[in-house]
């Protein structure tokens, strides 16, 4: 696939905006769709959802400019923007609902501890996991968060009266479309 920039090209400034737009609209999705799925699955107040998501892109904000400018030895001084994962959802929620929002916030701290330690070793360790194993936990990634998109496809909670209504199947359907035909009919760029 040829890349329409190369490193240190310079894009037009209304191509760069578009760009932006669309990586910052696919990023903020991201973020907040962790906090809501896990903070959904464990009944979590709405007001505590209002702070884990604005906590979630504080938080993100400040580790991209960090990724971007670098501090000392920490970030790798490209535009790469910083945010939740879907890795660690069905942890949190097992997590969180045997030790409820504190739990999940204290694995995640000595989480990340034994990941700074860890990325020291990022070389030796590389050679433990080949392209065989990245897959399949990425595989088991996207399995375990089907239930997760087919309750949203549905447009509501399971068990409401308005879960699988025709309405909410017929948004996800043209979505869906609507994707798949841009992904495998679209010129790239624009």
């Amino acid at each position: 696939m040829k890349s329409f920039y190369e490193i240190e090209d310079r894009p037009p400034l209304g191509t760069s905006l578009v760009l932006a737009l669309q990586h910052m609209l696919a990023a903020f999705g991201a973020i907040i769709a962790v906090p809501l799925v896990v903070g959904g699955v464990l009944g979590l107040a709405e007001s505590t959802m209002v702070s884990i998501v604005s906590a979630a892109l504080l938080v993100s904000g400040i580790i991209t400019i960090v990724q971007c400018l670098g501090l000392g030895p920490v970030g790798i001084r490209m535009p790469c923007v910083m945010g939740t994962s879907f890795t660690f959802v069905a942890v949190a929620i097992a997590i969180g609902q045997e030790h409820g929002l504190s739990g999940i916030l204290g694995s995640a701290l000595g989480g990340s501890l034994v990941m700074i330690i860890g990325s020291q070793f990022m070389v030796q360790v590389r050679k433990l996991f080949p392209p065989i194993v990245s897959g399949t936990v990425i595989l088991m990634i996207g399995i375990s968060l089907v239930p997760v998109g087919t309750d949203w496809f549905a447009g509501a909670l399971p068990g409401s009266a308005e879960y699988g209504a025709l309405s909410h199947l017929m948004i996800g359907l043209i979505v869906a479309v609507v994707v798949i035909t841009l992904n495998r009919r679209g010129s790239g760029l624009f």
